[in-house]
């Protein structure tokens, strides 16, 4: 019988994150925010001004900046941004599905890259494990 608690070292980021998605929107950003801020270097946060609720975070990651927008109805705004010397040239709208596993992805290749990125990535995995 197979384990049915996927290990850190096989799990995936972008699996991870779409049944995130499909599970708890509401959640998802607050999550991911925490979560990322501290691994990944330049990550930016949007707050609100009356809630202080994060309503948006930027992650750069290799030679894109994922952008997810969470609007007031609380549906996502995703977008992949390509910049270049700091000034965006390219900003491409997403399907949040195929902007979480492109999402997923190079964060899972970011995250392995170092020991403080394996930690993150094996918290946002296991979050019961905290």
């Amino acid at each position: 019988m197979p384990d049915p608690t996927p290990s850190f070292e096989g799990a995936s980021v972008a699996a991870w994150l779409v049944q995130r998605c499909r599970d708890d929107q509401k959640e998802l950003l607050d999550d991911l925010t925490t979560t990322l801020s501290a691994a990944v270097p330049g990550v930016n946060v949007e707050r609100s001004l009356l809630r202080r609720s994060i309503t948006a975070v930027r992650l750069p990651l290799g030679a894109y900046t994922y952008m997810l927008r969470k609007d007031s109805n609380g549906s996502f705004e995703a977008t992949r941004l390509q910049v270049v010397h700091g000034v965006t040239i390219r900003t491409t709208p997403m399907e949040i599905d195929a902007f979480l596993a492109e999402l997923g992805l190079a964060l899972d290749v970011e995250l392995r890259r170092t020991e403080k990125g394996r930690a993150a990535l094996k918290e946002f995995l296991n979050p019961g494990s905290r």
